[in-house]
């Protein structure tokens, strides 16, 4: 299990996934950390070596004192690391320290709504110069237990049993790669997922269908660059809530391209609305969760939006743009 040193705790914990993207995130980190370093940056680098990892680091980090964390990795890292921000109790632990994003993984969605660079390099060089922002955090808490926190998309139905499919395949891997497996696995279950009971209620707000995804966004991008929720905002202190029915094989694959151009929002059977508060219940077959990238529990389950919970190292001319 890594751990941060108990000689003392820097300012910025860096925490590297060398695993993600299929080992070239290690080999793409020495550019950035020199960038960091000629840009005045003093840091601590941990390379997590298990799942979790970065969630344990990062909270023993922010007890000590540390003031900002840079999550270096795909949009799973990320998720671990912001779970960081928060202790086992569900009490905030980093309203002193900022999070800073140096995207390198198979999905790269939640830098796209943020206007994060692609490239690692490029995102440092934002790290070092940019303000930092309040964003709003998700919380999902199963009636089974278990609490989970992300800052991009939790998902529930098709998505859940896609990620499920991704995270077994020996070709997941970062950049066009990522993408075209996310889409590959996408119509892969598409072809075999039926629409599942469901019972939704947004602020009080009830709908009770058959559906195929349920999707609970902050930002707007998920499944390696489908535009899911094209209106979400990081910053607005709600979730837009996309819930899309169940329907055939034939409809759904020739639907997908619409769900990259964000114009899904506009078809028969996709409704949208907009809360801080969301109940989904299932009608006794479960729905899979899909919490950034990764297959987290099932329904039942309640999401809560936690407005401006992390300040977020951005560009804020080019935030959700």
């Amino acid at each position: 299990m890594a751990s941060v040193s108990t000689r003392s705790v820097p300012e910025t914990l860096v925490v590297v996934n060398p695993a993600s993207a299929g080992g070239r995130t290690l080999k793409h980190w020495p550019a950035s950390a020199a960038v960091l370093r000629a840009l005045g940056v003093d840091f601590e680098v941990l390379y997590t070596t298990a799942p979790g990892d970065a969630t344990v680091v990062v909270r023993q980090a922010l007890a000590g004192g540390a003031r900002r964390i840079v999550s270096v990795g795909g949009d799973g890292t990320l998720n671990e690391v912001v779970n960081g921000f928060f202790g086992a109790d569900g009490e905030a632990l980093g309203k002193h320290a900022v999070l800073g994003v140096i995207p390198s993984g198979s999905g790269g969605d939640f830098r796209r709504t943020a206007g994060i660079p692609p490239h690692p390099v490029d995102a440092a060089r934002l790290l070092a110069n940019a303000e930092p922002r309040q964003v709003d955090v998700g919380r999902v808490d199963f009636d089974d237990g278990g609490t989970r926190y992300f800052i991009n998309i939790a998902d529930c139905g098709v998505g859940g049993e896609v990620v499920a499919r991704v995270n077994r395949s020996r070709h997941k891997g970062g950049g066009i790669r990522g993408s075209a497996v996310f889409l590959w696995e996408s119509i892969s279950t598409l072809m075999s997922f039926g629409g599942r009971r469901a019972r939704i209620a947004v602020d009080g707000h009830t709908v009770d269908r058959e559906v195929q995804s349920v999707v609970v966004a902050n930002g707007r991008y998920f499944g390696g660059g489908m535009r899911i929720a094209p209106d979400a905002e990081l910053d607005d202190g709600l979730f837009d809530v996309v819930i899309v029915d169940a329907m055939g094989r034939f409809r759904s694959i020739t639907s997908m391209p619409s769900l990259y151009r964000g114009s899904h929002v506009h078809r028969d059977g996709v409704v949208v609305l907009h809360g801080r508060s969301v109940r989904i219940e299932d009608g006794g077959d479960p729905l899979l969760f899909d919490v950034e990238g990764e297959q987290v529990g099932a329904t039942p389950a309640t999401l809560t939006c936690l407005p401006g919970a992390l300040a977020l190292c951005v560009a804020t001319n080019t935030m959700g743009r």
